[in-house]
């Protein structure tokens, strides 16, 4: 049995089609996938802080917005929240929060508590080839505006889009 040249050309031109159409189709999936924010929740003791109040560091919204540009893509805006700690709150503990939420991501750079900082940070990148998500911890300990005032810590946690 003989297949003739337009038959064979058929075939191969409905395989080309099919694969085009699987490769598309997963294409797809990945980027609407890519195209969420990867939900964190705040570690234990974290509550939203008044932001029009008294004694809310303007260094935090900066730092805030810092994060949110550097989450920010072609894809659209990073989510980015803002929590204040327990005084004395650990770097670890909101480190650990965090990091268990991300299964198998990456962590970028080095995460080490420096007692003594006034901003400490930490990223992780979830491991896919294409549209990688990224999410960024930072901790913010500013000095007390006044002698005797208590520290304040607060915590800020972005999650940008696939790339």
């Amino acid at each position: 049995m003989r297949i003739g040249a337009r038959r064979l050309s058929a075939v191969i031109a409905g395989l080309l089609v099919v694969v085009a159409v699987v490769a598309a189709t997963i294409t797809y999936v990945r980027w609407r996938a890519a195209g969420v924010a990867h939900p964190i929740a705040p570690p234990a003791g974290a509550v939203v802080p008044d932001f029009a109040g008294p004694g809310y560091q303007e260094d935090v919204s900066v730092r805030s917005l810092l994060v949110a540009r550097s989450l920010r893509n072609d894809r659209g805006k990073a989510t980015v929240r803002i929590y204040e700690m327990p005084p004395g709150s650990p770097w670890l503990r909101s480190r650990q929060t965090v990091a268990t939420q991300l299964d198998h991501w990456e962590q970028i750079g080095d995460c080490a508590d420096n007692p003594e900082a006034t901003l400490v940070e930490c990223a992780w990148r979830e491991p896919t080839r294409w549209w990688p998500r990224e999410v960024a911890l930072t901790m913010v300990r500013p000095r007390p505006a006044k002698p005797g005032q208590a520290d304040r810590i607060f915590v800020i946690i972005g999650s940008g889009l696939g790339d």
